[in-house]
């Protein structure tokens, strides 16, 4: 629910940006008049922290201003912490080509006690795909021994 003390910072979003919102809400009907966003917003049963997360998601400099009314302070942009990189797919390092093939996939895989088998690349092995296209996307040589160790994955003869 919408508070009222709210209703004035509201107000002052302009038609294009009140648009880009109810767009990205997905809001069906909406009011018009003095008060069509705070209103419609309150019918929706939208709260003001989710009209200052919409508005960053829009992030225009006009939407992120609206944010900083909402919100009463300045938005601060950071550099990300963290520099990404994605797996590289068609690049491999390696000279032996393995063209082994995967023929069957285990659907949940379960150890002999009965837990979960947790491996953090296991969602990558599809059954036709070779060991060298599992190598490209970012499958380790050990996930390779241990899926076959343990009978979670099988392999085609070379």
């Amino acid at each position: 629910m919408m508070l009222e003390l709210y209703r004035k910072q509201v107000r002052q979003i302009d038609r294009r940006t009140a648009a880009k919102v109810i767009k990205q809400l997905r809001i069906e009907q909406w009011k018009t008049g003095k008060d069509a966003l705070f209103r419609t917003l309150d019918e929706n049963a939208y709260d003001q922290a989710d009209l200052v997360l919409c508005l960053l998601r829009i992030n225009t400099a006009k939407a992120v201003q609206y944010a900083e009314a909402l919100i009463g302070h300045c938005i601060t942009h950071c550099p990300p912490a963290f520099k990404w990189k994605p797996l590289p797919i068609n690049v491999l390092d390696r000279k032996t080509v393995d063209t082994r093939r995967v023929l069957r996939v285990q659907q949940e895989p379960r150890l002999r006690s009965g837990r979960r088998g947790w491996l953090p690349r296991y969602h990558l092995f599809k059954a036709g795909l070779s060991v060298t296209q599992l190598l490209r996307r970012g499958v380790t040589t050990n996930d390779l021994r241990l899926v076959a160790k343990r009978g979670w994955v099988e392999f085609a003869p070379a």
